[in-house]
């Protein structure tokens, strides 16, 4: 008789409460046992969690080019309907920007990552930065935008530059566009890099029940008590952030449409049902189409070439998370982010949502990239794993409903266009 297998999330919430268990009991704070007791055995605690994030890095750069430079490519569609393309990107373009920095100036006011003191904080800070760092930190705004187009590609592989990588992936795809038979080879062997990077990240979430659990227990030893209440801070930055998130959609349904935007949320409300219990944006792809020519009954033309791209590039809630979740760990290690960087910040995380793979496990990847590109460092990531389950679900409903509100705003605008 077999035993019946446990649901992922399962694996994980047990692992995050047993692992949060053993971190109270093994914590000096609780007066079991000393530090200089346990502290010995901490690398060993969180050596399952170090392979976790060694293979989610390993993959992290050619992961991020494939998939931007494909996400671009699959833009072919342009030529025939550039009309609506056009106005399609630009407006994924901008609701990316608006929930980048809904994210940014949430987290900015809540500060939820102040609420956490660690020892690791301490080693953060009086660890000097290297001298590569500070000069990055030194250059002007016209450098650092020069800098963006990369001079040396292997140079900028192994210092692993965020907005070079992003840029290479984005001039890849254009190639893509425009040079239909001489591109094909280098374009099925993206594919099947792509497949090999999202095979090593669902390899890797085997591990990832042993790695929350080893990690939170060394989290809650080295942090304390305060990782708790810290963590229902940002979790609430995330929901808050989301929720404003459906508010701008509605605002931007009835500016375009005049129709009522409780109607259209409840016409679709199987959607974001549907996304969050599959957190799969591609999953529901098939139903969102069903959805949108039988419920709001958008043109067809429209539906088909909207809603696939939306589930390619249009990724709101992901890139809210990706926003919040930078800062927050930046203020876990009292790492100050100037007004530049934010800048910077908002504009790479917006690039890097172009094309992110709508697999689970593929967002902690490219937000280890963005934590590297500002040196806040990516073992941050863990004290965040325990609770990601629940979180990508909500974001996954709502880069559903995103997509869903394009194709229906898109949709009016083309009837407009058609009958002038």
């Amino acid at each position: 008789m077999s035993l019946p297998k446990i649901a992922f999330w399962k694996q994980i919430l047990i692992s995050l409460v047993l692992g949060l268990a053993l971190g109270i009991l093994l914590n000096p704070e609780t007066g079991f046992i000393t530090s200089d007791a346990i502290n010995p055995y901490l690398s060993w605690l969180k050596l399952p969690g170090d392979l976790f994030l060694n293979l989610l890095q390993m993959i992290m750069i050619p992961l991020v080019i494939v998939s931007i430079a494909l996400g671009v490519s699959s833009l072919k569609n342009l030529k025939d309907l550039w009309s609506l393309g056009s106005k399609t990107l630009f407006y994924f373009i901008f609701t990316t920007i608006v929930s980048v920095s809904i994210g940014i100036s949430l987290t900015t006011v809540t500060k939820p990552g102040y609420q956490i003191q660690s020892k690791i904080q301490t080693q953060t800070i009086t660890n000097p930065m290297s001298t590569l760092e500070k000069k990055e930190k030194e250059e002007s705004i016209p450098e650092i935008i020069a800098n963006i187009i990369p001079k040396n590609i292997v140079n900028v592989w192994s210092k692993q530059q965020m907005l070079s990588i992003v840029f290479l992936g984005m001039i890849l795809g254009v190639f893509f566009l425009t040079s239909k038979e001489s591109g094909t080879a280098l374009k099925a062997f993206c594919h099947s890099l792509e497949s090999f990077c999202l095979w090593v990240v669902s390899t890797a979430m085997k591990l990832a029940p042993l790695a929350v659990f080893g990690l939170m227990s060394y989290a809650m030893i080295q942090i304390g008590f305060s990782l708790v209440f810290g963590l229902l801070t940002y979790i609430l930055t995330v929901l808050g952030g989301l929720c404003l998130i459906l508010v701008f959609y509605s605002f931007m349904v009835f500016f375009f449409t005049k129709k009522n935007p409780f109607l259209f949320f409840n016409q679709i409300r199987e959607i974001p049902i549907l996304g969050f219990s599959t957190s799969s944006s591609s999953s529901v792809l098939p139903y969102s189409l069903k959805i949108a020519k039988e419920k709001l009954r958008l043109k067809e033309s429209v539906a088909d070439f909207v809603l696939p791209l939306g589930a390619t590039i249009n990724m709101d809630g992901t890139a809210l998370y990706q926003a919040v979740a930078t800062v927050f760990l930046s203020q876990v290690y009292q790492i100050e982010l100037s007004s530049v960087e934010l800048f910077l910040l908002a504009g790479t995380v917006t690039a890097a949502s172009i094309g992110t793979a709508a697999t689970p496990g593929v967002g902690l990847v490219i937000l280890s990239s963005i934590l590297y590109t500002f040196h806040i460092p990516i073992e941050g990531i863990t004290i965040l794993f325990g609770v990601d389950r629940f979180l990508d679900m909500c974001r996954t409903s709502v880069n559903l409903t995103g997509d869903l509100s394009c194709a229906f705003i898109m949709d009016h605008i083309w009837k407009e266009e058609k009958q002038l």
